[in-house]
């Protein structure tokens, strides 16, 4: 069964740079011991594959920042995507593992519709 791990709006520097996780859900991916990075295999709404790394800061940082980056400049960019959209982050355990997938929506008028 999918779970959804979380939903943001996207600031200006996620819009452009890079998409900051809540600290929260940190814990949602497992990094091999002494890695500080990740490669995440990601499939949006019209089930095109994205590979987003997703890294954090080393050296025992007490605020590790956990962000995506990789290919996420590229999802944004396909998608017309601009701060105050929001993307919504689930998973769903399957055999061999666990499958991402990610929803880009905008806000129109009083209710949010996905972005293809």
């Amino acid at each position: 069964m999918q779970q959804q791990r979380f939903t943001k709006l996207l600031s200006p520097t996620d819009a452009s740079h890079r998409l900051t996780i809540p600290m929260a859900n940190l814990g949602d991916f497992e990094f091999p011991t002494g890695q500080h990075a990740i490669n995440i295999e990601v499939t949006d709404t019209t089930e095109q594959q994205w590979t987003f790394k997703l890294s954090v800061r080393r050296n025992n940082n007490p605020n590790p920042r956990p962000v995506f980056t990789g290919e996420w400049i590229r999802f944004v960019k396909e998608k017309g995507l601009r701060a105050g959209d929001r993307v919504v982050f689930s998973r769903q355990e399957v055999e061999g593992g666990m499958q991402y997938r990610i929803r880009a929506e905008r806000k129109i008028f009083k209710y949010w519709v996905n972005v293809q």
